[in-house]
């Protein structure tokens, strides 16, 4: 009898091969005392251990490089840093000297405390690089015990890997001619396991606690990473609709090449501009900026994360400088820094708080500390002379709070124009609808902003009481709620009323799924993770704008979620099988 698991999708597609139990921890760890006169060996056996594990890392590494895009073959960057760290090094020292313990049980007990210290955090991206320092351990163990590690195979068929979590050494050992799908008990979206995933182009879902209870190898499986579902002993019914959805994604693959640089388009005119989403200049660097009309997001929270101490001015200048290059005269909007709640800066000292999703974060903490909205908003200045920049606000709340910041603006233009800095006097200054009672105050705050970007990830959990991350919820965060969807109308009419853009930047852009219903309430514009453009650009050719605006109307004025997934499913889906269809008949 099939069984469906409810985890995380961590990478897009579907996959439909035996599942194969594949255990990534070690089995027996040594344990003996080491005596004062024998700290110096163990010190020169870490330091041949650091040394194989790197080679491994850089062999890896290069081995992958086809692969992977440039900004993913540096995860194993951020593993050879860690090995390389002085401070780690010295901790591992310090354990065998002080505790008498042999090498391997220092690092276990080092590792461990370096992982509370993540735990801890409030960020999932974060937290996640617990399972890098996982996997050091891991290696520097093997490498120590001299064991080699056997290449994850399953006999020459195909097959899913089944794990307890799936790291980045793991990749180097994967038979990647046979695998079809990941699934693992432990992970989120955000692990660099995920990451190399989706860039290998491996349906994957993590989170998944029972994976390893509750399946058997060799068992038939399915691997949904788009819905985030596992299915265990599929009926034939199932097997035959993934089978169709295979058939279609290997229909999507092939389109894609074909639209990749053709225009963003419906098949009536109507033009939606597509935007990619960038959590930093790294991410530029394998972006076709050719298929785009911008960067629609700038997290700009990210390089000040991976910092020991505030950038300063230039530091950010030269950052932003590179964005604008890479944009190649195309628009970036570069939002002002999120940190708090769920993205500590661990430099920076942060109140404890009950609920920090809620709490002193986002522009609410910058205006508090104005001296690092005042450096980022004129580095912002500085490097917008290269092109057309746009500071976007994150946790706005009421407009006394876009008022300030325009006059920080405002004050920032006088000063540059004085001291003749060039700067692209045409920026604009927009607001992230995220916080719900934003909305209600839109024709308030409009006067004072230039343009409108939907947070839908926070303002989703935020109107349905529900924490994405929490797995015990997770199932009930749904963008179709006919709620949020009354709410995207009311947003998106308000900017047209005061005559203002408004784009969606939230996961929800990047679901070809919501984008007719999207185009319907009346955003053309939509920015996104660059993955999921073509699946997006696909859908815009498949229903005009007058066909957009009648299923958004009767998505508005339904009463459940499940009837909405009704309509996605029985009027969305076919027009997306059939338009694929089509253009293969065309190409034979």
């Amino acid at each position: 009898m099939a069984r469906k698991l409810k985890g995380i999708a961590a990478a897009r597609g579907v996959a439909i091969a035996p599942i194969v139990h594949f255990h990534t921890t070690l089995d027996h760890i040594p344990t003996w005392k080491v005596t004062a006169e024998g700290v110096d060996a163990e010190r020169a056996r870490l330091s041949g251990a650091i040394a194989t594990v790197a080679k491994n890392l850089t062999d890896l590494q290069r081995e992958l490089a086809g692969s992977l895009g440039k900004h993913d073959v540096r995860i194993y960057d951020a593993q050879l840093s860690i090995l390389h760290d002085a401070t780690f090094r010295r901790d591992v020292e310090a354990e065998v000297g002080q505790q008498q313990v042999n090498l391997e049980v220092a690092l276990q007990r080092v590792i461990a405390r370096y992982e509370g210290v993540f735990a801890a955090m409030e960020n999932p991206a974060m937290r996640e690089r617990a399972a890098d320092l996982r996997d050091i351990g891991r290696q520097l163990v093997g490498a120590l015990l001299a064991s080699e590690r056997q290449k994850y195979t399953a006999d020459g068929i195909d097959y899913l890997f089944a794990a307890d979590e799936f790291l980045p050494s793991d990749a180097g050992i994967l038979d990647r001619a046979h695998i079809r799908g990941i699934v693992t008990a432990h992970g989120g979206k955000y692990s660099h396991g995920a990451i190399l995933a989706r860039s290998l182009g491996i349906p994957a879902v993590v989170g998944i606690e029972q994976i390893m209870l509750e399946s058997a190898t060799g068992g038939m499986a399915i691997v949904d990473g788009d819905a985030g579902l596992v299915v265990l002993d599929p009926s034939p019914e199932e097997l035959a609709e993934y089978e169709q959805r295979l058939r279609e994604q290997r229909a999507v693959d092939r389109r894609i090449a074909e639209v990749r640089f053709q225009p963003s388009v419906t098949p009536d005119g109507t033009h939606v501009h597509l935007f990619a989403n960038a959590e930093g200049v790294r991410d530029l660097e394998a972006l076709e900026v050719d298929a785009i009309a911008g960067i629609g997001l700038f997290r700009t929270e990210f390089a000040f994360m991976e910092r020991r101490q505030f950038p300063s001015e230039n530091e950010q200048v030269a950052m932003y400088r590179r964005a604008m290059e890479g944009a190649k005269g195309k628009p970036v909007t570069f939002r002002t820094l999120d940190v708090g709640g769920d993205k500590p800066l661990g430099y920076f000292r942060m109140p404890e708080e009950r609920n920090p999703v809620l709490g002193w974060r986002g522009i609410r903490l910058c205006l508090d500390w104005p001296d690092i909205l005042y450096t980022q908003m004129r580095a912002i200045l500085r490097a917008s002379a290269l092109g057309h920049a746009r500071i976007l606000i994150p946790m706005v709340s009421a407009r006394s709070e876009v008022v300030r910041c325009r006059e920080v603006l405002q004050q920032l233009t006088t000063d540059l124009k004085a001291t003749g800095v060039p700067f692209d006097p045409n920026i604009e200054l927009g607001v992230m609808v995220e916080v719900p009672v934003l909305v209600h105050v839109l024709p308030d705050v409009l006067p004072v902003a230039d343009f409108v970007s939907v947070g839908t990830n926070d303002l989703v959990q935020y109107l349905l009481a529900v924490d994405r991350d929490n797995q015990r919820v997770a199932k009930m965060y749904d963008p179709f709620h006919p709620g949020v969807l009354r709410v995207l109308k009311q947003i998106a009419d308000a900017a047209d009323t005061a005559g203002k853009s408004a784009s969606i930047c939230g996961e929800i852009a990047g679901d070809h799924w919501f984008t007719p219903i999207l185009v319907g309430l009346g955003y053309t514009e939509l920015s996104m993770a660059p993955v999921f453009l073509p699946r997006v650009k696909l859908m815009l050719r498949s229903f005009t704008k007058a066909e957009c605006r009648q299923l958004a109307a009767r998505a508005v004025a339904m009463q459940s979620t499940r009837e909405v997934r009704r309509l996605v499913q029985e009027e969305i889906q076919p027009r997306w099988v059939r338009q694929l269809g089509s253009n293969e008949e065309a190409r034979r």
